[in-house]
């Protein structure tokens, strides 16, 4: 890891943060460069087996499954009970996921957008799935293999203030973009419009590897996705949906655009089991803490669901994933 310094790359960018991962990732301790995702005392992001090498870091979900052998995730969450303290089930969808540890000037986890300049994170990743063929859900999935609600790898970006988010994620046949809001700061901000959008940006294979950027220019109001160089997608009204087409999450809301005062960086292995793109249908009703609607028509359409109840084994069916990443750096640098 590296101090603030001019990337040597472009005398223009500046280095907020970088890590090569030859330490492996340290997260506990007050000056630990990484912080897990952590729901309650008892409930971590931690559901993988970390190793280092030459090509960076990996993280492969914890468990094997009972037949294969292969990674299988080992934790779950239940929908929540209803009483007070009950942890949501959507929290289900985190199984491994560290942010970066850094607090922005306005006190929240992340680095500050600053008006003028862009704000990155970039890294080499590769990914893949297990498991996936195993699932319960019949035709409600089309390809096991491509698809991100049972299992994928990501880099991953969120204000904790807004709760809008820009990822990365990988399966094993494509490349997505995946961009929303979630509903974790409603208690905070109202009833806002929570969603959230898959979009394929490019096909893969399980063992390629790509150069990544996620871009947000406070300024302009965009956020931007880059893919081995090439600027694959942009959105420009964050808070609002890119479209229905894509959408795999609308749990409703009033829409409002939204201008994140600062961004956390991540990486990590998930799942979105209440999710419903591509086919539609929904897998998992994760939670009863949410309304979900149907992605293609809004409110007041419900979304159904091929398992209402949220069993354990609709949850953790042998399924897992893998994260390889390397040179991962924040940078900042005037736009243009």
């Amino acid at each position: 890891m590296t101090q603030p310094t001019t990337d040597r790359t472009t005398d223009r960018a500046t280095v907020l943060w970088r890590d090569d991962f030859r330490e492996g990732v340290r997260t506990e301790g007050p000056d630990a460069p990484w912080r897990f995702v952590q729901a309650s005392a008892e409930l971590i992001a931690n559901d993988a087996v970390i190793g280092t090498g030459p090509d960076g870091l990996r993280l492969v979900a914890r468990g094997r499954h009972p037949r294969t052998g292969e990674p299988a995730f080992t934790r779950t969450v239940a929908r929540e009970t209803g009483e007070p303290g009950s942890i949501p089930g959507f929290a289900d969808h985190a199984k491994w996921i560290a942010y970066v540890n850094r607090q922005s000037t306005a006190g929240f986890q992340g680095f500050d957008t600053e008006p003028g300049r862009v704000l990155s994170v970039e890294a080499v990743i590769s990914g893949r799935s297990y498991g996936t063929a195993g699932h319960p859900f019949g035709g409600a999935v089309a390809d096991p293999d491509d698809d991100i609600r049972l299992a994928a790898a990501m880099l991953n970006t969120i204000d904790p203030e807004t709760s809008v988010a820009f990822d990365f994620l990988l399966t094993n046949k494509h490349v997505y973009a995946f961009y929303g809001r979630t509903n974790f700061s409603r208690r905070h901000l109202g009833a806002y419009g929570s969603f959230a959008n898959t979009v394929p940006l490019a096909p893969r294979s399980p063992g390629d590897r790509h150069r990544v950027r996620i871009s947000h220019d406070r300024s302009a109001g965009t956020v931007s996705w880059v893919l081995d160089g090439e600027t694959v997608l942009t959105v420009d009204r964050i808070g609002h949906p890119i479209d229905r087409a894509t959408l795999t999450l609308d749990e409703g809301g009033k829409l409002t655009e939204v201008e994140p005062r600062q961004l956390s960086f991540g990486m990590g292995l998930m799942s979105l089991l209440d999710g419903s793109w591509p086919t539609g249908r929904g897998l998992v009703r994760l939670s009863r803490a949410t309304t979900y609607y149907r992605p293609d028509q809004g409110a007041p359409a419900e979304q159904r669901f091929v398992d209402e109840d949220s069993a354990e084994s609709s949850r953790l069916f042998g399924q897992g994933a893998e994260l390889r990443i390397a040179d991962y750096v924040v940078t900042s640098r005037p736009a243009v």
